[in-house]
């Protein structure tokens, strides 16, 4: 059978430390130090690629890049219910794991959980204990080759509880149902392996208890990224900027690294010999490649050998620097590159009058090029940065796995003084609101969420209520859609981009720009605030506080805001469409109203 993915997804869902699932095979991403360097290209660009001290490279469509192993490890029979753990001198190329037992041939199907901690480890559930830790547990027996996995039909309760896992040897056997309690798998299941799946031998030193997850749930894999559009220069490009990528993909970099690194001996002109050779065959002047050098060996970080640059990459520096070219194109009425190109549109006088009042500019992004950087993953929660496990897993590699989207897009630019107006108009009620939720993502380190405000939570609304319209009319679903918040208080700017998230090398439809059009931007802003003002689950949605991941949601849910994971870039977070359609204190009235 074909074993395939998107190539989109290695940034993604499927990144590094990933358990994805092909038909009934399960299997676990290898880290990078494993990928087939022959089936992989690099991807150019330098605003990025510099940023983050690494070469991006993308896997070649036309070739295998990827070895998977298999994962959970331990699968039951469909037929005979035994218990197996895999191995890989079990595998027969092409075929999938069938049962081993004399006269069955069934099909082996991996268990549903697995464990795995908040420091990254993954690693399978020790049956044999939890089979031996039923109330008959005083017998002794630990087989761990003679287990069975079965339904109880008797327990009535088509749950958990049913569902057993058993020793046929011993008959000793313990349902399912307190598995996912975090006192009982502290006691079973004791602290954690600290295993990475593909990396051989035993696991790093790991005093944290495990959490038992199931192996398709969502936070078994939060993978972490960082996203560039490939956008023309304001001004004259900083030449390590330009052939940084270049310069550290070179042969002789790691070896040029060291040098310079090294503290015995005098290695000067051995340095400026090799890279004299690197600025001969990358074309660039000898201190490029010196100050290239330099500073990769400045920000290793001394614990991990990974780039504090990696470490620290601010997405909002990358977003301030587009907003300075969107901004540019709308005074100067479009702009034009190899992979961006973007023409102002007029706001029609059909538009509501809200828009009218706080929408400054329309752009239209006929040609965009995005860059998407995998920096690595978490597991468990999302929000413990020194918990980030590299795509390396400690190899020191050079690069990153990154991916390319050509597409179409547009953009909302905002007026940010008409948008401050209406936050300090804000009841003392809300205000307060909105301070407890920012101390809660302080407190409890939701470090991935910007800070919470009022005029971030309300443009993040309006922007998953528009892409939630516009699926319906420019041809693409709403998976394939993705939005880009340009918000930043110091700068005082505010604008959305909504583009296509998936593409190829053709571009896309046109569809996305078209909705853009004077003609027919107006009533799409129209229909996507008056779907806002009322949700099929209220008054539930709209009086339910604490929703959504962390509990920074309000009045959004499946019905009326939230998107694909793959199309928000705040995982569905901080969204409130009271503070946008509020008749007392909505955005959406306070600029009806204004003059």
């Amino acid at each position: 059978m074909k074993r395939e993915l998107r190539a989109g997804t290695v940034t993604g869902p499927a990144g590094v430390g990933a358990v994805i699932d092909v038909g009934t095979e399960s299997f676990v991403i290898p880290g990078i130090e494993r990928w087939k360097q022959q089936a992989l290209r690099v991807i150019d660009l330098p605003r990025l690629s510099t940023r983050l001290h690494k070469v991006l490279k993308a896997p070649v469509l036309e070739k295998p890049y990827l070895v998977v192993r298999r994962f959970p490890e331990a699968m039951f029979c469909e037929k005979c219910r035994r218990m197996t753990r895999w191995r890989s001198d079990m595998e027969q190329e092409g075929r999938e794991p069938t049962c081993s037992h004399s006269g069955c041939n069934g099909l082996l199907v991996p268990m549903r959980f697995v464990a795995a901690c908040a420091n990254g480890h993954l690693d399978d559930i020790n049956w044999s204990r939890w089979a031996h830790s039923g109330k008959r547990g005083a017998s002794g027996c630990r087989s761990y080759d003679k287990l069975r996995f079965t339904v109880n039909e008797e327990a009535g309760t088509g749950g958990l509880g049913s569902l057993v896992v058993s020793c046929d040897v011993c008959g000793n056997g313990r349902s399912l149902e307190d598995l996912v309690s975090k006192e009982t798998a502290k006691h079973v299941i004791g602290t954690c392996s600290g295993r990475h799946p593909w990396v051989p031998g035993a696991g790093e030193a790991c005093d944290l208890h495990p959490e038992i997850l199931q192996r398709g749930a969502t936070n078994l894999h939060y993978p972490v990224t960082v996203s560039a559009l490939d956008i023309p220069a304001d001004v004259v490009e900083d030449p390590v900027a330009v052939f940084g990528a270049q310069i550290a993909s070179h042969k002789h970099f790691s070896m040029l690294k060291g040098l310079q690194a090294s503290t015995t001996g005098d290695n000067q002109q051995f340095i400026k010999t090799l890279a004299g050779i690197i600025s001969d065959e990358v074309a660039c002047e000898l201190d490029v490649v010196l100050a290239v050098a330099a500073a990769d060996v400045g920000t290793a970080d001394a614990e991990n050998g990974e780039p504090a640059a990696q470490q620290s990459i601010d997405q909002n520096i990358l977003l301030g620097e587009e907003w300075k070219t969107m901004a540019r194109a709308l005074a100067e009425g479009g702009i034009s590159s190899k992979h961006f190109r973007a023409a102002a549109e007029p706001l029609s006088e059909r538009a509501p009058r809200w828009a009218r009042n706080v929408v400054s500019g329309v752009l239209l992004l006929e040609r965009l090029r995005e860059v998407r950087a995998y920096l690595g993953f978490q597991r468990v929660r999302p929000d413990a940065i020194d918990n980030k496990v590299s795509p390396d897993v400690g190899h020191a590699e050079n690069w990153l796995p990154a991916t390319e989207v050509f597409g179409e897009g547009l953009v909302l630019s905002f007026d940010f003084e008409r948008l401050d107006v209406w936050a300090q108009s804000l009841p003392d009620s809300e205000l307060e609101a909105l301070r407890q939720l920012e101390e809660k993502r302080v407190s409890e380190e939701f470090w991935f969420l910007p800070a919470v405000d009022p005029v971030f939570i309300a443009l993040h609304a309006l922007s998953h209520l528009l892409l939630r319209r516009i699926t319906f009319e420019c041809g693409y679903s709403s998976s394939s859609l993705r939005e880009r918040l340009y918000y930043d208080r110091e700068q005082r700017y505010a604008g959305i981009m909504i583009y296509t998230a998936d593409g190829d090398s053709e571009g896309s439809l046109g569809g996305l720009v078209r909705q853009g059009r004077v003609d027919r931007l107006a009533q799409s802003l129209f229909d996507a605030v008056e779907e806002g003002r009322w949700c099929s689950a209220d008054p539930v949605c709209s009086e339910t506080a604490g929703q959504g991941l962390g509990g920074f949601n309000r009045a959004s849910c499946h019905a009326c805001e939230l998107v694909a994971e793959t199309s928000c870039t705040h995982a569905n977070t901080l969204l409130d469409r009271r503070l946008l359609v509020d008749d007392q204190f909505g955005l959406i009235p306070f600029l009806e109203n204004a003059g």
